[in-house]
């Protein structure tokens, strides 16, 4: 009887091995009644040709049809849903200032006026792919990343346009030690970086002279009543001649002139040559 049971169980198995077969609740329960084996209906739930249309709730009433344990695991981990994909892990920005754009979107501020604090800040991003996709994860809007996109655009403008003139009246050449000639004022243009002197009389006289190329530039001082007053500008050329501005109300005692094209100096060339006063 037992090996009667042995065989009809091995037939059944190559049966099961050479026609894929749909295995449902009552399939299952079938074999089982009929006296197949556990491994047999284990191989038969493992093998990828057949199918299994069985549900979770069905696995109560497998259990209560004496189907086996290790038959209704089987079963159980096919039905698992398969492991969500893991995330992919955070971006990182190469530009470490998008945090803290980050951190104002976060803060409930509206995108439009976080897009425009972005274009009147005057700062420039040059966003990586890793500074899009750090974006993005962090649910930055559209239209600011447009925003800080657009400075870069700005930027490029303002390399593009030529350099703005900076005009200083009211000046006075000095030559040597000549005194100054009061009836012919004229202006100094600063462009980029070459300084340019325009003569109030005669062209001929107009000069101009570079930034770069400069040895020192330095104060002429005076002591008054009022305090020391710096009324003359100096500028020595590298192994070249120098050239000496006064403001044209000297006399009064104003130097806002003079004082004027020190100020731009020192802003746009803080590495120039800067020197000492003379008194």
């Amino acid at each position: 009887m037992i090996r009667r049971i042995l065989l009809l169980a091995a037939l059944m198995l190559l049966a099961v091995s050479a026609f894929a077969e749909q295995l449902d609740v009552n399939a299952i329960l079938a074999k089982q009644k009929g006296g197949i084996t556990a491994d047999a209906l284990l191989a038969l739930v493992n093998d990828p040709a057949n199918t299994l249309a069985i549900k979770a709730e069905d696995i109560a009433t497998l259990r209560s049809g004496g189907v086996p344990e290790a038959v209704i695991a089987a079963i159980q981990q096919k039905l698992a849903p398969p492991p969500a994909p893991a995330p992919p892990p955070a971006a990182q920005p190469d530009d470490a200032r998008l945090a803290d754009v980050v951190k104002i979107v976060k803060s409930g501020i509206s995108e439009s006026l976080i897009a425009e604090q972005i274009k009147q800040s005057g700062l420039t991003y040059k966003l990586t792919m890793n500074d899009l996709l750090y974006l993005k994860q962090n649910g930055v809007q559209d239209s600011v990343i447009s925003a800080l996109l657009a400075t870069k655009d700005e930027e490029a403008k303002k390399v593009a346009a030529p350099p703005a003139e900076i005009t200083f009246n009211e000046l006075l050449l000095v030559r040597g030690f000549r005194p100054v000639r009061r009836d012919r004022p004229g202006r100094l243009i600063l462009k980029g970086e070459t300084l340019s002197w325009i003569d109030g009389v005669d062209p001929k006289e107009n000069f101009e002279f570079q930034v770069p190329g400069l040895e020192r530039v330095w104060y002429t001082c005076q002591s008054q009543t009022s305090g020391e007053v710096c009324y003359q500008i100096n500028f020595q050329i590298v192994k070249g001649p120098r050239y000496s501005f006064v403001d044209v109300s000297r006399a009064t005692g104003s130097n806002a002139t003079v004082q004027a094209v020190m100020e731009t100096l020192r802003k746009n060339f803080p590495r120039a040559p800067f020197g000492a006063p003379d008194h």
